[in-house]
């Protein structure tokens, strides 16, 4: 017996698969019922839709739910009420999925002999995401992990055990660490634009999202794993990497589509919508709606959720680790690798300036207003990646895997409050003169530091006038040498970041430029 699956551990597993087979029954009956015509198609010339959602299999599902609510009020008066209501669920989730794929496999059977005149029961494709899908391949596919996610659920409900192997466990807790964190999140964004018309694929999204749901919901039978993930500190943190997710996919796919578009010389998504909708009733009704959402959503989350409150603040003992607030978490990561004044003035700073400055640098009129790759690449890649790598991936770090002592800890991995782990970092002018040259550090201030000066001046003096040379001719012919310039200024001061953790993490560097006399350290 596994001691870190206790039965609520159990039963919250279940509710989970359940959620998952839910899910999954949901995208079952789309595939298998909806109408299914993709950003930008049209339906002119297509035949009515044949595919019906079944009217007696909406009215079971709202008697299952009826009752399942029911249940679940009324559970301080019914024995096994929360039981019950859990086996009513579970059998709209089957009853969906069952049916979607028998009614889908027929549908396709009664069509073989048919014409194949195009009609609102096959799925039109955005341009540029790929071709029709199978509906009822697909259909019979997500049926097929509904019945996987709500079998596993049953067996957890029921007060079975199963977990992640824990080879696996120890195997990414031994490759875990910053180095290959940072990298395999690089790697992941460069695939990410290198595959751009794979990802954006429905079909591919939905798979991701359904690995996800099973690596994670495995990953909760740990019990390191779950303590870390469902501190009520943490909960938004994963509800904001979701939705991180989910509107980077949108905007991708949106950018995927309107390239497509525009190279066949055909309007974007944007240009066929309405140009203008009104304040009243469209915005109006779209902003109550949304107040209500939140209102209730806020509501719930006060009532399962308990405050993340602790003791009151004393000087005389402090949490360990003592973290920032999740928004923060990100600069107290650069800490590990730049001087406080760099960590949390100069490059916040800059930050907010930068963006301050992107009107005044930026002179491609193209893409405004609409989703695009193509047109803005350089722009693109490079928010993106600050955004995504340098900043989420930063309060990922910070949130789940730093522990006691800013040390860190693989995902499956014990916060050990007596872990030491010796740092050997040393300064550019250490590696210089004692490692390099044997010898003794000057006294003299400016020549101990000369190393660290030199390539700090080169990086801003040297590197700019190349770029230009190289890369961004453009850009200087377009936007002047002043635009350029201080273009230039803000994308080196962005690639520091990534530049000091790989020197960090590579050669054991502390500081380039290090003059503790002054309190100045680069």
């Amino acid at each position: 017996m596994n001691q870190d699956l206790t039965p609520n551990v159990m039963h919250g597993l279940g509710w989970y698969y359940l959620l998952a087979a839910l899910l999954n029954a949901g995208a079952t009956a789309y595939v298998g019922f909806m109408e299914m015509v993709s950003e930008g198609g049209s339906k002119h010339g297509l035949a009515p839709k044949t595919r019906k959602f079944p009217a007696w299999l909406g009215w079971s599902l709202a008697i299952l739910y009826t009752v399942a609510a029911a249940l679940i009020l009324g559970k301080h008066f019914i024995p096994g009420a929360i039981l019950g209501s859990y086996f009513l669920l579970a059998l709209g989730n089957v009853i969906v999925a069952l049916t979607a794929a028998a009614e889908a496999s027929h549908f396709a059977e009664s069509k073989n002999g048919d014409s194949k005149t195009p009609s609102l029961d096959d799925h039109i494709p955005a341009i540029g995401i790929g071709g029709p899908m199978n509906r009822t391949l697909w259909t019979v596919i997500w049926a097929t992990c509904t019945m996987i996610f709500q079998m596993m659920g049953l067996v957890c409900i029921l007060e079975g055990q199963f977990a992640l192997p824990q080879f696996i466990r120890n195997a990414i807790d031994t490759i875990a660490g910053p180095t290959t964190f940072f990298v395999g999140a690089t790697l992941g964004f460069a695939a990410m634009i290198a595959y751009r018309r794979f990802l954006s694929n429905g079909i591919v999204a939905w798979g991701i999202v359904n690995a996800f749901l099973l690596f994670f919901g495995l990953s909760m039978t740990d019990f390191d794993f779950r303590e870390i993930v469902t501190k009520p500190d943490n909960v938004p943190i994963v509800g904001m990497l979701i939705l991180v997710g989910y509107f980077t996919w949108i905007s991708l796919r949106r950018a995927v589509i309107n390239d497509e578009r525009m190279a066949r010389g055909m309007p974007n998504l944007e240009e066929l919508e309405p140009d203008k909708v009104l304040t009243w009733p469209d915005l109006v009704y779209t902003e109550l709606i949304a107040m209500v959402v939140q209102t209730v959503v806020l509501i719930a989350w006060a009532i399962l959720l308990k405050a993340p409150l602790e003791q009151p603040a004393s000087s005389t003992s402090a949490p360990n680790p003592s973290k920032a607030p999740w928004y923060f978490l990100g600069l107290q990561e650069m800490l590990v690798y730049f001087d406080p004044w760099m960590a949390g003035v100069v490059l916040p700073s800059l930050i907010i300036v930068g963006l301050m400055a992107i009107p005044y640098i930026d002179t491609n009129k193209q893409g405004n207003g609409y989703y695009t790759y193509v047109q803005r690449k350089f722009a693109y890649i490079t928010f993106q990646y600050g955004f995504l790598v340098l900043w989420v991936m930063l309060i990922i770090l910070g949130t789940f895997l730093r522990g006691p002592n800013w040390n860190f800890f693989g995902p499956y991995e014990y916060w050990d409050l007596h872990r030491v782990n010796p740092l050997n970092n040393v300064n550019l002018s250490e590696i210089f003169w004692i490692q390099m040259w044997g010898q003794k550090k000057p006294d003299m201030i400016l020549l101990r530091e000369a190393p660290g000066l030199l390539i700090s001046l080169a990086y801003f003096m040297i590197l700019p006038p190349l770029m230009g040379r190289l890369f961004f001719k453009k850009i200087i012919e377009k936007g002047g040498m002043t635009r350029y310039l201080v273009m230039a200024f803000l994308l080196l001061f962005m690639a520091s970041l990534p530049i000091k953790m790989v020197l960090r993490w590579t050669i054991n560097l502390k500081y380039l430029v290090a003059i503790p006399e002054y309190f100045f350290n680069i």
